[in-house]
């Protein structure tokens, strides 16, 4: 939990998400509120001009509380519970609606009156004297309105005002953050790119679609990989150069055994001979795979073509029978399998001759060893099964390490057998495992190699 906490803590996307979320999310709480605010008092202010312009119609129109042209509303359907009273009236005049408690000396405009039982807002008029029915005082109006009434209008109509920016505020935020997933798309694209790198085809990052904040990085990315190619390539050389270098003296020395071979000596420097020439053999050998693996690691040898696994199966057969057949080994293969691979030649003999040529040198005399192709839908499988002791299941990953060699095998070889075969098959993209031949007694290797068919 840890883990995800800090990965999350140092995600930039995560980092803008929450700086930008929070920003938007204050400026929206503060728009909201001068929003609701407004519209609070702007729905106050417009209720103000109702009861102005209802006190106005009184007065164009002459009417009044008593006239009969106004019909009384019920409670249900007069909505803003608006009020019309005369100011000055006795309790037996005739009115529309049950008195109101108001001051009689309210001058005109607008005035909040608290009464014990409730708060209005109250607009006071004198209406003009109309000179027929000659009224001596001017008649004084009262439109009086429930101050909670009021409140409750208002406080809707705010919060109607107020609904599109609270829906707004999700969808923002959900743009948000497909905004940065797209706009951070490149740095994941850029990462999936320097994964594909590999070790030996290390190419340079392009920085045409890459926006600029991010060209300086990957520049130095570059910069390192071109280090890192220069560093390899010389390790590359200088093994080749190496095995070229020393392949002429070793075979020199291996003349010069085979003609002391010719010559009469004792016992005991027959021995000595033939150890010299195992050691010169084990050499011989080790070069070989030394050249091999510089061979496969040339950047330069990278043109692939569909190949007959079948006729490389038995072309390297040929090669390596003399082996075989020195230890009495029953190399079986059907010539009736066959499939097409898609691959580099040399890297794909490369492949099958060290697993061969590995499967002979570990198979004890009077062995067997059993080839095979196997093709599906998805997948093309060769398989190398010997009767050899094979190898404990603690050394499996170990063996594909350079130089590394089972102790007790009793045979002489490079330890570089598997590791070119490792880095080969990394190369094609395939897949290999190594079993028991017998799972009952766990005796035997069989080496699976599995091509993915595109």
């Amino acid at each position: 939990m840890d883990g995800v906490k800090k990965t999350a803590r140092n995600s930039l996307k995560t980092r803008l998400s929450y700086w930008i979320s929070t920003a938007i999310l204050s400026v929206a709480m503060i728009a909201a509120s001068f929003t609701f605010t407004s519209a609070f008092e702007e729905a106050h202010e417009l209720q103000d001009d109702v009861l102005l312009q209802m006190a106005m119609l009184f007065d164009r129109y002459s009417l009044t509380p008593n006239d009969g042209t106004l019909t009384p509303l019920s409670q249900e359907q007069l909505e803003f519970q608006i009020l019309v009273q005369r100011l000055g009236v006795s309790s037996k005049a005739t009115v529309v609606a049950p008195l109101l408690a108001l001051p009689d000396d309210l001058i005109d405009g607008f005035h909040t009156v608290e009464l014990p039982t409730q708060s209005l807002r109250v607009f006071v008029r004198t209406l003009a004297t109309n000179p027929l029915l000659n009224q001596q005082p001017p008649e004084r109006i009262a439109i009086a309105q429930d101050t909670a009434i009021r409140d409750d209008i208002a406080f809707e109509t705010a919060l109607h005002t107020l609904m599109p920016l609270l829906i707004l505020i999700p969808i923002l935020l959900i743009l948000l953050s497909y905004i940065l997933d797209k706009i951070l798309s490149p740095i994941t694209l850029l990462a999936h790119e320097i994964d594909d790198q590999t070790a030996h085809s290390q190419q340079l990052i392009s920085t045409t679609l890459l926006p600029n904040e991010i060209i300086p990085f990957v520049d130095a990315i570059n910069r390192l990989l071109s280090k890192n190619s220069q560093v390899i390539n010389n390790q590359k050389r200088f093994i080749a150069d190496a095995a070229h270098e020393l392949r002429s003296p070793i075979t020199a020395l291996s003349l010069q055994a085979q003609r002391l071979e010719a010559t009469h000596l004792s016992d005991d420097a027959r021995q000595k001979l033939n150890a010299l020439q195992a050691g010169i053999s084990r050499s011989i050998h080790l070069l070989e795979q030394l050249l091999s693996m510089a061979r496969q690691q040339d950047i330069g040898v990278q043109k692939q073509q569909y190949l007959s696994l079948k006729m490389v199966f038995v072309e390297v057969i040929e090669e390596l029978y003399p082996l075989a057949e020195a230890k009495s080994i029953d190399l079986g293969f059907s010539l009736d399998n066959d499939a097409k691979l898609n691959a580099n030649p040399v890297r794909l003999k490369t492949l099958i001759h060290n697993l061969i040529d590995n499967a002979i040198r570990y198979t004890p005399t009077g062995g067997k060893i059993d080839l095979s192709i196997i093709e599906t839908e998805r997948s093309i499988e060769i398989s190398i099964k010997d009767t050899g002791p094979g190898i404990a299941s603690a050394e499996i990953e170990k063996v594909f390490e350079p130089f590394y060699r089972v102790l007790g095998s009793n045979e002489q070889g490079s330890g570089l057998g598997l590791a070119i075969v490792a880095s080969i098959v990394a190369q094609m993209h395939a897949s290999i495992h190594l079993t028991a031949s017998d799972p009952l007694t766990h005796c035997g290797l069989c080496i699976t190699v599995r091509f993915t068919q595109k």
